[in-house]
């Protein structure tokens, strides 16, 4: 099975996350480093992630971006 790097970068953004803290807030810049991603295409990533409901971001100078549901109900 072939995936397009558009599902390969959202499922990429879902592991690293499940593998944090339910409460721990993680930037994007975080993630575009540790897998050396572009930040734009990970933000079109995870604004799609968040209007399906798996992940939850929090805008501002504290913000960031956690899981949205318990990574034992994303299938």
């Amino acid at each position: 099975m072939k995936l397009t790097n558009y599902t390969d970068y959202s499922l990429r953004v879902l592991i690293f996350l499940a593998t944090k803290n339910s409460n721990e807030l993680v930037n994007i810049k975080d993630i575009a480093e540790s897998y050396s991603i572009s930040k734009n295409h990970l933000m079109k990533v995870i604004y799609e992630l968040g209007k399906l409901g798996y992940v939850e971001t929090i805008r501002g100078r504290n913000g960031g971006i956690r899981l949205g549901k318990a990574p034992e109900l994303i299938n």
